[in-house]
């Protein structure tokens, strides 16, 4: 897709989204627990944040990869910089859409379409994720995947079947419609995470090693 083109579809749905704003009932829903029950009202001006989400992820990541010291490295891979930014702006005008509707229907099971949609998003980025090259502002970064490509792409292998994986689970869980499911979310994110700094960590040791074997021999 050319860039022009997606730039006019972004605005055409940013104009929808913010027209939507003003055909709504004054206080909304804004709010939802654990077990998705209301437990918070708000402005309808509120869901602005939302409707001009997508624009700023959309500019924001343009703009990130001009000031990016490594931006050479994304130039590179262009296609793959541009998959994720054209998805996470699709993401999160499904994500705009998905909250009006909650908004307007605050008790309706839509459990299973959010964890279906994540877990998809989830799933396609984690495809694409080893093909990301090494950068400040997007993937997996911790002090030793910036100071070490091997780690890098590493890291990011890895990364991305724990995403899928993440994903599936994500989707298995809608479909069987398993309880606690926010929890389970957080808990496999924060693990992932946890997961992603302890392995970057020990294949940069376990390379400088080698490196310093090598420089004895």
């Amino acid at each position: 897709m050319k860039e022009k083109t997606f730039d006019i579809f972004v605005w055409i749905m940013t104009l929808i989204l913010v027209g939507i704003i003003f055909f709504m009932p004054e206080t909304l829903p804004m709010h939802w627990d654990y077990n998705w029950q209301v437990d918070g009202y708000g402005s309808r001006y509120y869901l602005f944040m939302l409707a001009f989400l997508p624009v700023v992820v959309y500019y924001g990541m343009s703009l990130l990869q001009r000031i990016d010291p490594r931006r050479k490295n994304l130039e590179n891979r262009q296609k793959t910089y541009n998959i994720f930014r054209y998805g996470l702006t699709c993401f999160f005008i499904c994500m705009a859409g998905f909250f009006y509707y909650l908004s307007l229907h605050p008790y309706a099971n839509v459990k299973f379409l959010l964890l279906v949609l994540l877990g998809v998003v989830f799933i396609g980025m984690g495809n694409y994720m080893p093909r990301i090259p090494q950068n400040y502002f997007l993937g997996i970064k911790t002090p030793w995947t910036l100071s070490n490509e091997y780690v890098w792409k590493k890291t990011h292998r890895i990364g991305g079947y724990s995403w899928i994986l993440i994903g599936m689970i994500m989707v298995i869980c809608a479909l069987l419609q398993v309880p606690y499911t926010f929890i389970i979310m957080i808990v496999l994110l924060v693990g992932d995470v946890i997961f992603m700094m302890i392995y970057s960590y020990l294949i940069y040791r376990r390379d400088n090693t080698k490196n310093i074997d090598s420089n004895r021999k």
